[in-house]
């Protein structure tokens, strides 16, 4: 047989990266929090260099130094098949060569690289064969992409783990790159936001591509007419819309959008024949708009992240015109989790690590709507707060931004309904405005729950327009945008 067979496919890995590094932290523990972060002991080929790194970690966490000596007993005496030189040689000797072969802490990054991004190829190529198997197994008149959806999982899951090796990389070089392209464009690369409220309280100018933020409210406050609203704002400008809906039917946005744009209230526009002839022509003219846009409403049923992430991908595909894409999810709760007997915190967690993988693939906004849990609407004073995301506090990691919606006179008509005593009343006075007890104005407060590039405490009003469902800024009327092409 030649020295080189090109129907051979070795595995990949990098044995040498990775005896480098650990030698790197036995000399220097240092080098351990340059990686740690992002290597795991499972990352490693070599079943020794992942047993040496796992007791490595542990006994750097009891508070202990590491070097050959303090982690030899921890570690099998002699493994057969280990060599150095070509004779068979003790762990203990192994660990002293690695210290001998160490490379400088400066160096330590780039090995974890090499030996993270041979592992994210190890994934991907076993997801790929199982994709195979699969292909050649089908059972008779199986559908092939419902078989194929837990290897897409799979596939999605190791885009969402490799971001993690992002913010190792050149962050230098990934910063000019961004700084040169807004440069050169003017502006920023992102979504415009219909209401510059919403942009002082994200403290950005617009959803960014590549960003995953996030909107909580509480059922009945108008999230979802808030979003049409941020969603058709898009569409104006000319952005490719996607909206993976577990709750809207496509009618049912348009019906919104006609009431917003032109103010037919949507009762009216589901019974014809109370439109004028004018109106009737008004709703048929923005159907056949809306019809020529890059937009789509997927109603979803019981859809994984990862499934979501591959819808948004085709629709990229299918209609992206150099615009960014605003990929809205409504909402986490309903999504498919990965495990199901998994607490709330792990799975929106892992939901919101997945969405993000997708912003960052498609390179498009995306806004994940989030229903408020019950413990908030129990407190005296029900304005939201982290721990009122759908698994808590833990929820925000993945995100870029989240902002919420919070619709004073709901609550105010609330407490005022089951308020019995002096104490009650005090409350209401004391917790909610003013200007909502004695006018009833339907006012909404807009506020950060986690602000990534900002202020985290500005907080914003505006007006909510019951009969239209839409949102209007208090500070002037709103301004109506022509719709091109009607």
């Amino acid at each position: 047989m030649n020295a080189y067979d090109p129907n051979v496919r070795a595995v990949p890995e990098n044995v040498e990266a990775e005896g480098a590094l650990l030698g790197a932290i036995l000399i220097n523990n240092a080098a351990f929090d340059k990686v740690n972060r992002l290597l795991e002991p499972q990352h490693f080929y070599e079943p020794l260099h992942r047993k040496i790194y796992e007791v490595i970690g542990q006994t750097l966490a009891s508070g202990r130094g590491v070097n050959p000596v303090t982690i030899r007993s921890h570690l099998p005496t002699t493994i057969d098949g280990l060599k150095i030189d070509g004779e068979q040689a003790t762990v203990a000797a192994y660990l002293a060569r690695l210290c001998t072969e160490a490379v400088t802490i400066v160096n330590a990054a780039d090995y974890a690289l090499a030996v993270y991004d041979a592992w994210v190829a190890r994934q991907a190529i076993s997801a790929l064969q199982e994709g195979v198997d699969t292909y050649f197994n089908l059972a008779p008149g199986e559908d092939p992409l419902k078989a194929f959806e837990p290897i897409e999982e799979r596939m999605a899951a190791v885009r969402a783990e490799a971001l993690k090796a992002a913010p190792i990389k050149n962050a230098g070089q990934s910063y000019v790159d961004a700084l040169s392209a807004s440069y050169q464009r003017q502006d920023v690369n992102g979504v415009p936001i219909a209401l510059d409220e919403i942009a002082e309280v994200i403290s950005e100018p617009c959803f960014e591509g590549g960003n995953l933020y996030g909107l909580l409210s509480s059922s009945g406050e108008g999230k979802t007419s808030l979003t049409v609203q941020l969603m058709l704002h898009a569409m104006k400008k000319g952005h490719p819309v996607c909206f993976l809906s577990y709750d809207q039917s496509s009618d049912q946005v348009l019906r919104q959008m006609v009431a917003q744009e032109h103010e037919i209230e949507a009762r009216r526009q589901r019974d014809a024949k109370l439109l004028s002839e004018r109106e009737f022509e008004t709703c048929m003219n923005f159907a056949q708009w809306v019809g020529s846009l890059p937009f789509e409403v997927v109603k979803c049923t019981d859809q994984s992240a990862p499934q979501l992430v591959g819808i948004a991908r085709t629709f990229v595909k299918r209609h992206g015109n150099g615009k960014v894409p605003f990929i809205v999810v409504d909402h986490i709760g309903v999504v498919k989790p990965e495990d199901r007997r998994a607490d709330e915190g792990t799975k929106a967690k892992g939901i919101g690590q997945i969405l993000k993988a997708g912003a960052e693939m498609t390179g498009g906004a995306w806004l994940v709507l989030n229903q408020r849990n019950s413990f908030g609407m129990k407190r005296d004073n029900p304005r939201p707060i982290s721990m009122d995301l759908f698994g808590g506090d833990p929820a925000k990691t993945p995100f870029d931004a989240i902002f919420y919606l919070y619709r004073f006179i709901k609550f105010l008509e609330e407490r005022k309904a089951i308020a019995s005593s002096e104490a009650d009343w005090k409350k209401i006075e004391k917790v909610f405005p003013s200007a909502v007890r004695q006018d009833g104005q339907d006012i909404a407060e807009v506020g950060s729950i986690k602000s990534r590039f900002g202020n985290p405490h500005i907080r914003q009003r505006l007006v909510f327009e019951a009969r239209l469902t839409r949102y209007k800024s208090d500070r002037a009327p709103v301004e109506q945008e022509s719709l091109a092409g009607f």
